[in-house]
């Protein structure tokens, strides 16, 4: 991830990929690549069944954006965020965790493959909570108005998939064949995302100083770093009887905030530098605190 991020701001520091580049390189990694992604992980998975297992994985999935946002925004009025964009992104931003990116690969060197299914059944709520939840959250939108906002390349593409799957019609060549396709689409979603993560930093790090905005960087701390892994380790030991599903909340809890948040932050006309404060710092500090709660969680839950 951090040679690719160095890609980016390597390009855009040499002048390969100026600014006004930048709003087309968002629209196709959201329009394009990420929705060929959700729609290749999610079509003819196997866990994505009509089964109750599945619903408590999406449910545990989505209920986690909803309660990362809400205790941040909770967070952000103590500290005494005024009401509007900022205080949004903020709750935004530190409320959703780098759930699939930097949680894939560590679920996979800790646990076997069958976590990793559950772990990736799991994102697929947390994808949803993402774009219905977040998105309504962070446009600022009241009643029914944000509803055309969900509307998005993403959205649809994960409906259509879990409606393949539901329908039993995900075994189908057409659908067999659009699976392959939009897989081969889908790989390119992370590598260009992180290089746009590149390109963005370059132009947002001018001056840029870890504890310039102590009050912010303190609502970061206690957000990704005490608040919510507490409460994701409480609810996973208490309220999840799922031992697999356990096992992926424990690798949640740990995890930085999301590295991609500020690309759906620009769309939605958020506040860009607040959304990528909270990721640099909270990555910046990732080797240190994520194996904290790593070794911490797993004594709480009594995992191995």
């Amino acid at each position: 991830m951090g040679l690719f991020i160095f890609i980016g701001w390597f390009l855009a520091r040499q002048g390969l990929v100026v600014s006004a580049a930048r709003p087309s390189i968002m629209r196709l990694v959201i329009g394009v690549f990420f929705p060929a992604l959700i729609f290749s992980r999610v079509c003819n998975n196997p866990l994505l069944s009509s089964s109750s297992r599945a619903a408590l994985y999406l449910g545990v999935g989505f209920a986690m954006v909803v309660v990362g946002i809400l205790v941040s925004r909770l967070v952000a009025h103590l500290l005494g965020f005024k009401t509007g964009v900022t205080k949004r992104t903020f709750a935004y931003a530190a409320g959703i965790n780098n759930f699939g990116y930097l949680g894939i690969p560590v679920t996979a060197a800790l646990f076997n493959d069958h976590v990793m299914g559950v772990l990736l059944v799991h994102n697929v709520g947390v994808e949803a909570a993402v774009w219905t939840f977040g998105v309504a959250y962070l446009s600022g939108k009241k009643g029914w108005m944000f509803l055309k906002d969900l509307v998005q390349p993403m959205t649809v593409s994960l409906a259509i998939a879990l409606v393949l799957n539901f329908l039993g019609w995900s075994n189908s060549a057409p659908v067999l064949f659009a699976t392959q396709f939009t897989h081969v689409i889908g790989e390119c979603a992370i590598p260009v995302g992180t290089i746009l993560t590149g390109v963005y930093l370059f132009e947002t790090i001018q001056g840029y100083r870890f504890f310039a905005e102590p009050r912010m960087t303190t609502g970061f701390i206690l957000c990704r770093w005490l608040i919510i892994p507490m409460i994701l380790l409480a609810a996973a030991s208490f309220l999840i009887p799922d031992a697999e599903l356990q096992k992926v909340m424990l690798v949640q809890a740990a995890m930085p905030a999301g590295i991609f948040s500020f690309l759906i932050v620009e769309m939605y006309k958020g506040d860009v530098a607040v959304a990528l404060r909270c990721s640099v710092f909270t990555i910046a500090f990732c080797p240190l605190i994520t194996p904290v709660w790593l070794c911490l969680g797993s004594r709480w839950l009594h995992l191995s």
